[in-house]
């Protein structure tokens, strides 16, 4: 009778396969989403002081500024819910206390990330932060990503440069039981040409690092946010582990991951449209057939002039 029982319960098994559990991560781009530099997405130059000087007053009054920062605020908040993802990761935003009026604008549309963390930003010019609002628990955070690598300022060598990354962040989500690694990185603009290039290559060095000492620990990592680098650049390539013996990440934005081809960029760089924000993980996540990708076409300035990424994984 046992026998037949467990016969039983195993054919019932492979009839009826698990039920995987989805979890959606999306990343977005707010720009400029701090008070200190909100005025540029009202198109205002980067320094408020290159402006005529009645547009100088009022931006330099904190009333005007406050509330031209919650407008703002709740324009990107509009586009959150759209998203409406589990885990949301968020590059160019203020500090904590401005993360709340972010958070306060998404409850009164009906939305509730109960958990948020935000980096210990070392940008001082942009004053842009990197943070995560989630609806699971979050814990052992790494305020910012450790560590330091050189890079050729010119290809002949000439020169040598030291960086490190000033907007980074490692959470830990945990969702049903399963602990998940979540990292949200800034790297360097294009603007400075091979200089910045260099320079986001030894950037993803650094987080490479930090990713594979998580793999190594067999645990499960999503990478995300805005890296300034198409799919195929080395910098990507980099992160993702080609140059190493360890575990590469899957790169969620191939096309086999689309169901809707319309939208395939990111951000709109001199005219190019590319995908420059990204979101990879672990192949212990999830299988090749457990990822849907999708970007969301924002179409609205005063929210950004990126398009959010949205990415459903079936957990393993």
């Amino acid at each position: 009778m046992k026998r037949y029982l467990l016969v039983t319960i195993i054919g019932l098994l492979a009839y009826f396969p698990a039920v995987s559990q989805k979890l959606k991560v999306g990343t977005f781009n707010a720009e400029f989403l701090n008070k200190a530099k909100v005025h540029i997405k009202f198109g205002k130059k980067f320094f408020i002081k290159d402006e005529p000087q009645d547009v100088q007053d009022f931006w330099n009054d904190d009333k005007n500024r406050t509330a031209k920062f919650e407008e703002a605020s709740a324009n990107v908040a509009k586009m959150i819910k759209r998203m409406d993802v589990d885990i949301l990761t968020l590059t160019e935003v203020g500090n904590r206390e401005e993360l709340a009026v972010l958070k306060d604008e998404l409850k009164k549309i009906g939305v509730d990330y109960k958990y948020y963390e935000v980096c210990d930003c070392k940008d001082r010019f942009t004053k842009q932060n990197v943070a995560v609002f989630s609806k699971y628990p979050l814990k052992d955070m790494w305020y910012e990503i450790p560590g330091r690598s050189l890079y050729f300022g010119e290809p002949d060598g000439d020169w040598e440069g030291e960086t490190g990354i000033s907007k980074g962040l490692k959470v830990t989500a945990t969702i049903d039981g399963k602990e998940i690694d979540i990292f949200v990185l800034h790297f360097i603009s294009e603007r400075k040409g091979y200089e910045s290039d260099m320079k986001r290559i030894a950037q993803a060095n650094i987080a490479r690092r930090a990713v594979v000492k998580q793999l190594n620990k067999g645990r499960n990592v999503i990478v995300t946010g805005d890296l300034n680098s198409q799919k195929k650049s080395a910098s990507l390539y980099r992160l993702r582990g080609f140059d190493d013996i360890y575990e590469e990440l899957i790169q969620t934005g191939q096309s086999q991951y689309f169901e809707n081809y319309d939208v395939r960029w990111t951000y709109n760089y001199q005219g190019e449209p590319e995908q420059i924000d990204h979101i990879l993980v672990s192949t212990g996540l999830t299988t090749k057939t457990g990822i849907k990708t999708e970007i969301l076409e924002t179409n609205d300035e005063k929210i950004s002039d990126h398009n959010p990424i949205v990415v459903t994984i079936d957990l393993q």
